[in-house]
């Protein structure tokens, strides 16, 4: 991620665009999470959860429109917001499908330890390199900052600690899960660094590409 804050402006809006079709997809994919657990303590924090992504009844202060609203306050242009990398669009897709036809403990390694935990911490590091770059800091006081107050703030690292609390109790009142749960995790971890290593490919100019599990 250190390369963000050296690339040139028009890839560096590139690059923030593509990460919005990893929003858009975990909420439809937390969704169907949902309708496959059974009722108990994590099913009712992930639900809370996917209620505060799409707004909480109001469309406004849904997560995807909020991060739109920030790509619009760098100059990303309406028209470039469909334009996914077609080998992104096809790992969020498989994602979905697998969600769609493995056990639910599956999923909640896939896309509760895998999203709702995985996806802070790197977001954290996407931000803290993001707004070193030359143009966010000059443009500071005009960019809509509201999406990563609420997914680099004490907000979002308290749904990652009460959704690993709330995946510890699933496992002891379930530990035959525990097998299915670490596959889909390890699946959500092979696909993320996939997305991201297609994001720098298309994004970041050869010699600066600078990147880690982690970084």
């Amino acid at each position: 991620m250190k390369a963000l804050s050296r690339l040139p402006v028009d890839a560096l809006r590139q690059f923030c665009t593509q990460y919005r079709f990893f929003t858009i997809d975990y909420i439809s994919d937390l969704a169907l999470l949902l309708a496959k657990l059974p009722f108990g303590g994590l099913r009712s924090l992930l639900s809370e959860i996917l209620a505060e992504e799409l707004g909480e009844g109001d469309a406004a202060k849904a997560h995807p429109e909020i991060y739109d609203r920030f790509l619009a306050s760098i100059g990303v242009e309406p028209e470039r917001l469909e334009r996914g990398l077609p080998a992104n669009r096809a790992i969020l897709g498989g994602l979905t499908e697998e969600l769609r036809h493995r056990a639910p403990a599956f999923g909640v390694g896939l896309r509760g330890m895998g999203g709702e935990c995985l996806c802070q911490t790197y977001l954290s590091v996407m931000f803290e390199h993001l707004r070193t770059h030359p143009y966010m800091r000059e443009h500071a006081n005009r960019i809509d900052w509201e999406f990563w107050t609420i997914h680099t703030g004490e907000q979002d690292i308290v749904h990652g600690e009460l959704t690993r609390q709330a995946i510890d109790d699933y496992i002891r009142q379930d530990p035959g899960a525990l097998p299915d749960l670490a596959e889909g995790y390890e699946r959500s971890i092979t696909a993320w660094n996939l997305f991201w290593q297609n994001i720098f490919d298309a994004c970041v100019p050869p010699g600066r590409h600078v990147m880690s599990k982690t970084t």
